[in-house]
């Protein structure tokens, strides 16, 4: 299950190695173009969990990671990441980050993922080489994808491919434990301060693809209602659009008990049979922003949810 590589071996002119380490200089290519990396990478930037958490498993040090305030855990760390050294630099969006104060890391390689656009791509190329979402036309990598491509760059092939394995093996342990969840149908949503309903309505997004790899199934009806979106909003009197056999859902205002005044809420599949789990602002990533780490935390968020789903 482990999805393809997007980096290919590329050498220097010369065909010669780094005298001093070893190093094989390597393009990667991404959704901007490519970016070659020519010398080992020493000091580490990233700014996105997925690449963050793939270099604590692989135990490559970080000089600085930008975090999105409010959203990245508890005091911008989140419970599934084990401890390590780093600057938190908190963040409200890529266009919010000065070239100054990044240049200020001296960093040699920025892990950026997405970016929203070529500009910011080239605007924060003028520091280091950065790595943008690799996969075309995509909002963010896969974990798979992160985690080997890691392990391409700082010459940790073998550890990678292990930690891919050891958590694909997780998942393939959850769908045998939970056999009456395979193909029962999940709604992922957010309660809105105004009492809206957003919905994923598309497998392509991160979240959707986890629960699809967990063994779920989108349910149909919300993609119906989206036609095409790849989100969906809603107003509070569609619940009958979260009558799936398991929900997923994140008050945004924080309080659960928010989805009880919905009309019909009580009546719902999995409000009846106990399959529910709610999320908040300290780790809705796990799902959101599937990493090394966060799939096996997702797995156990899940699972008491899944052994309620009757066969």
């Amino acid at each position: 299950m482990t999805m393809a590589l997007v980096v290919a071996g590329c050498s220097s002119p010369d065909d010669e190695k780094s005298e001093s380490t070893g190093f094989e200089p390597i393009t990667i290519a991404h959704e901007f173009g490519s970016t070659t990396i020519d010398s080992e990478p020493k000091v580490v930037v990233t700014m996105l969990g997925n690449w963050t958490d793939a270099l604590v498993a692989l135990d490559v040090p970080i000089r600085a990671e930008y975090v999105t305030e409010g959203y990245s855990g508890e005091n911008n760390k989140f419970e599934w990441t084990p401890a390590h050294e780093s600057e938190i630099v908190p963040f409200f969006g890529v266009d919010s980050i000065g070239v100054p104060q990044l240049a200020a890391f001296e960093p040699d390689l920025i892990l950026a993922g997405y970016l929203g656009s070529e500009d910011e791509y080239k605007r924060l190329s003028q520091v280091a080489p950065v790595i943008p979402v690799m996969q075309k036309d995509a909002v963010m990598d896969s974990w798979q994808d992160v985690t080997l491509t890691a392990g391409k760059i700082f010459g940790k092939q073998e550890k990678a491919q292990s930690l891919v394995d050891g958590v694909e093996k997780d998942i393939a342990d959850f769908k045998a434990a939970h056999p009456n969840s395979q193909g029962k149908t999940f709604s992922f949503g957010q309660l809105t301060n105004e009492g809206q309903i957003g919905l994923v309505a598309d497998e392509n997004d991160p979240s959707a693809k986890l629960m699809t790899q967990m063994g779920f199934v989108l349910d149909p009806k919300i993609k119906e209602v989206a036609q095409g979106q790849s989100r969906v909003l809603v107003s509070a009197e569609r619940t009958d659009l979260l009558d799936s056999d398991l929900l997923v859902l994140w008050p945004l205002g924080g309080d659960p008990a928010a989805f009880d005044a919905l009309p019909g809420w009580a009546n719902r599949t999995a409000v009846k049979s106990g399959a529910t789990v709610f999320l908040d602002n300290n780790n809705a990533s796990a799902l959101g922003t599937p990493t090394v780490y966060s799939v096996p935390y997702s797995l156990d968020l899940i699972a008491t949810a899944a052994e309620k789903i009757p066969a």
